[in-house]
């Protein structure tokens, strides 16, 4: 794929050369000041020769070639007010960029004397201003200005949005409340058990902005609830630029500590791709004979494992990133041949993990109602080692004439992670026992997409479609886990005790194809009425297996503590008579189990039809419907055969969903909106089988419900915005949100690391959010202060769950009677708790420094996400929190060199050296630790040079 890039890059830029000889070009965005959506047929002409002109796209966009020169131009469009630029400058093989904003005929022709340059900030407001939802986002200038690389770390600063993992948080919900779209079409990710797209896999520079929509409108997705992000890619970039950049990483905690570890890896794990050495050695169902058979195919199979089962020491190289960026437009005979534009951006980094004291535990209420202290189950604690690669390449090709452009968009991610662990595993339940565990791991995780999307004008009408292919995988080749018992200096595997070998193969496959048209109508001569309807459509096919196997020895205690020791070929069982490990060797036990695969799809079908109109001069309406279809089949059995399933259809749904959005303007800068609407969610692949899905870093198993039903959700929305200058807002919003059968997950009654999800009944919460956008521009102040700029917002939200709705068995019981029953003395019971995966607050706040003269830009960015229920209490099992992770980020960069085309970033991440922690939470108890671990604090610095 990268070679094919490379040529038509070359392809390209020959074409240039012949099509750009000796001339500049006036390039530049219209902005409809009346909706903030770019201005489709505005014209730009010169002033004393109105032959020589271009016309704006669908998005405004607009390329004039000119001969070098000094012009004045005029700008017009139907029932708009004309405006003149003059003294602008063309230079040959250079670009000018003339930005503006049209506002309706009111005032005559607008003289403009110097050059115009509509800030990309200033555009985002104007349309969030001017649009008939609650919208928040960022467009690419903010990303420059705090030196943000990839998405991960912008999105911190939209309000109410926080990133946990490289995941969207919007309002505190959790992601199953979070849809993410690529060009309004929405595509899964790395992970494809989640709503939300992997952030840091979209390099900043090749996108044009970032929207979260809040509210609901009938030609966004049915089934989002906190916000829909629509990721948005440059189509023509207003100049060529190529660019390259190197990064280099340093954490005193695991760049090269000592105590680092990890294994002996594959030849190809620098390229995010597993190089066969871990593909399972034998077709996975093949039958292997019992030891007690002697056959010698069993020596043959157990022979055939790769041998390596422990940790080893390594150097934790500092992390290293590289990136390429080249772009360009291009005009065939002078535009009237049509517009051919194209980006393409590679993204790689290598990076190396350590985390000393890593804690996974089990936790347990004691037997003894008057002891509240919590009873330790079972703890685990250690190092964990792990080298990840991660690469993206992003291309992009669009082709624009007259009233039709189209777009071809292409995306490929690539991520590989190798892990390693060792711990001490302190079993108190039953057998006392200690373990002393190895655990290597490697996941390698792949998506790939095509889209294909058009835009077309007739009449008046406008007309877009796009349609797009995906393929995801994750692919976990040989997780091994080696525990051995150690008591009083003694080694054994003895089972009773916990320990064993396992060693098991997971395949996830998942393709989905993702298909929308869109009409937007005008229904009046004043442009101000639009109808818009249209039809969606989204299909995924998934097939997941496991294969899982198991290390044995008939001598348990005769063993080594050394994990390789095991599979060593002195030390394999021997169906030879004369061999000195006849029926006393390592054997290999375990066959295909049907539980362990499943196949499933997905069909969703959509049609809504919406209308947009003033009512007055004051208050704009938007309001429609959005009806749903939707249906899951599942194919899969238990072990034993007593639970079938044959592409039997799980879920059933026809939802009508409609939506209202009104506008009340206050005046030119203050207005309110208020919105209604009602949305769904979906319970995942994942969640709705029979699959038990385990993790052998953190000993916990998921366990699938095939019962569950998806989610209806009612929401209120609320905002007062007042809009200070064009970059300056303060705003507040109310929001409230009703859920009928809220997915949570559950521990299990008697094993707390099992985990299942499940329905909760009925839920609310009601939130306000307060952002504050804000520069230090005085008159009396110095030019120094005029430079700064305040972001902050904060999100309050208030939830419950009404516990006397949950049932939790099918004798009627419900969480409020568990709960009850399981009463510390002197505890007190409410009527209702928070909901799963809801954080009370969220805070990001930022404060950033930009000098465009000098090329400065400095950033400090502080972001926290409040206390969240995680996992609900089942019995005996505490509650699970997740503590808030107190964000500190600084990123300054300076340009230098000719043209200010150098550029050095120095990046410090976790400056308040925070942790990352769940915990268990029991009246009367200390918190204990369910997972905990420590990140450090990060040094980057990176280089780039634009040419």
């Amino acid at each position: 794929m990268t070679r094919l890039f490379l040529l038509i890059l070359g392809v390209l830029a020959t074409t240039y050369s012949v099509f750009s000889q000796e001339k500049g070009f006036l390039r530049g965005n219209v902005v409809d000041g009346d909706n903030g959506e770019g201005l489709f047929g505005a014209k730009i002409t010169l002033q004393d020769n109105p032959t020589v002109g271009a016309l704006t796209d669908f998005d405004g966009n607009y390329s004039l070639p000119l001969a070098p020169g000094t012009y004045t131009f005029k700008l017009s469009a139907q029932m708009m007010d004309d405006q003149v630029f003059e003294n602008i400058v063309i230079v040959a093989g250079e670009t000018t960029i003339l930005n503006a904003t049209m506002f309706p005929k009111e005032l005559g022709v607008v003289n403009v004397t110097a050059k115009a340059k509509r800030d990309g900030e200033v555009g985002l407001l104007l349309e969030r201003k001017n649009a008939d939802k609650v919208l928040d986002g960022m467009t690419s200038q903010t990303f420059s200005k705090n030196g943000d690389g990839d998405l991960s770390g912008a999105m911190k600063r939209v309000p109410g949005v926080t990133i946990q993992k490289n995941n969207v948080f919007v309002r505190g919900l959790g992601d199953r409340y979070t849809q993410t779209t690529l060009n309004g079409l929405v595509i899964p990710g790395l992970d494809p058990d989640r709503n939300s797209v992997q952030m840091d896999i979209f390099p900043t520079s090749l996108l044009e902005n970032v929207a979260v929509y809040k509210t609901a409108s009938p030609e966004l997705y049915g089934d989002f609830t906190g916000g829909l992000v629509d990721i948005v890619t440059k189509k023509f970039p207003e100049k060529k630029t190529t660019q390259f950049s190197l990064g280099i990483g340093y954490n005193p905690a695991m760049q090269f500590n000592k105590d680092f570890i990890l294994y002996n890896r594959g030849n190809l794990d620098w390229t995010g791709f597993d190089d066969g050495s871990r593909k399972l050695p034998f077709n996975p169902r093949t039958p292997i004979p019992d030891e007690v058979l002697v056959d010698p195919k069993l020596q043959k199979l157990t022979s055939s494992f790769n041998p390596q089962l422990g940790v080893k020491s390594k150097t934790a190289l500092p992390n290293g990133s590289f990136g390429f960026l080249h772009g360009n437009q291009l005009n065939f005979k002078e535009g009237k041949g049509g517009t051919f534009g194209y980006n393409f951006v590679l993204n790689y980094s290598n990076e190396f993990l350590f985390y000393k004291g890593f804690e996974s535990n089990d936790y347990l209420k004691n037997t003894d109602k008057s002891v509240t202290t919590l009873t330790r189950f079972v703890t685990r604690k250690g190092d964990v080692g792990t080298n990840r690669v991660l690469w993206s390449a992003l291309g992009t090709a669009s082709y624009k004439k007259g009233t039709n452009a189209y777009q071809l968009t292409l995306l490929r991610s690539q991520s590989g992670e190798s892990t390693a662990s060792y711990r001490m595993n302190q079993d108190y339940n039953q057998n006392v026992s200690t373990l002393v565990e190895n655990v290597l791991t490697y996941s390698q995780r792949s998506l790939t997409t095509g889209m294909l999307s058009g835009t077309h004008r007739i009449g008046k009408t406008r007309v877009s479609w796009s349609n797009a292919l995906s393929k995801s995988r994750v692919y976990d080749p040989d997780f091994r886990e080696t525990r051995i018992s150690v008591t009083d200096g003694d080694t054994s595997l003895a089972t009773g005790s916990g320990a064993g070998i396992d060693r098991f193969w997971r395949d996830l496959n998942e393709l989905n194809e993702a298909f929308k048209v869109d009409f937007d109508i005008p229904i009046a001569d004043s442009g101000k009425w639009m109808l818009k309807t249209g039809a969606a459509g989204t299909m995924k096919w998934r097939d997941f297996s496991v294969y899982s196997f198991k290390i044995r020895r008939n001598d348990i205690s005769n063993i080594e503590i050394d994990p390789d020791w095991w599979l060593q070929p002195d030390n394999i069982w021997s169906s030879d008579p004369n061999s000195p490990n006849y029926r006393n060797g390592t054997f290999v036990i375990g066959n295909y189990q049907p539980a362990n695969t499943y196949e499933a799809r997905q069909n969703v079908y959509a049609a809504y039809a919406a209308l947009s109109h003033p009512l007055g001069n004051f208050i704009k309406l938007n309001y429609g419907v959005r009806v749903e279809k939707a249906a899951m089949y599942y194919s899969g059995q238990n072990n034993d055969g007593s639970k079938k399933f044959r592409d039997s259809l799980t879920l059933d749904n026809f939802n009508v969903l409609p939506s209202a959005n009104i506008k009340f303007e206050l005046n030119d800068t203050m207005s309110i909106r208020i919105g209604a609407s009602q949305s769904v969610a979906r319970p995942t692949f994942r969640e709705k089988s029979i699959a038990q899905i385990y993790d052998p870093l953190t000993k916990r198993t998921f366990n699938g419900n095939i019962n569950l039903r998806q989610t209806n959700i009612y929401n209120f929305d609320l905002r007062y915005e007042w809009y200070l200058s064009p970059m300056e807002l303060i705003s507040v919003s109310g929001f409230y949100k009703r859920f009928d059968g809220h997915i949570e997950m559950v521990s299990f009654v008697t094993s707390p690391s099992n985990l299942t999800p499940r329905n909760s009944g009925f839920a609310s919460l009601l939130g306000a959010e307060v952002e504050l956008r804000k520069s230090f521009v005085k008159e009396k102040r110095s030019a120094f202060w005029s430079k700064f700029f305040l972001n902050a917002n904060v999100s309050l939200v208030q939830s419950r769950v009404d516990l006397h709705s949950i049932y939790v068995d099918d004798q009627g019981q419900t969480e409020y009677d568990m709960r009850k029953n399981n009463l510390r003395e002197g505890e007190t019971l409410k009527d209702y708790r928070p909901m799963a995966g809801q954080s009370p607050y969220t805070v990001n706040a930022g404060l950033s420094y930009e000098d465009q003269e000098k090329g400065t830009s400095i950033a400090l960015n502080y972001n926290v996400q409040g206390t969240q229920l995680t996992i609900i209490s089942s019995g005996r099992v505490p509650d699970v929190y997740t503590d808030p992770f107190h964000s500190l980020n600084l990123n300054a960069s300076q340009k230098f060199g000719k043209e200010q085309r150098s550029k050095l970033t120095l990046g410090v991440n976790n400056l308040l050296n925070d942790r990352y922690a769940l915990v268990y939470r029991s009246y009367g108890s200390e918190w204990q630790n369910y997972v905990a671990y420590k990140p450090g604090i990060e040094f980057n610095l990176k280089y780039s040079f634009t040419f």
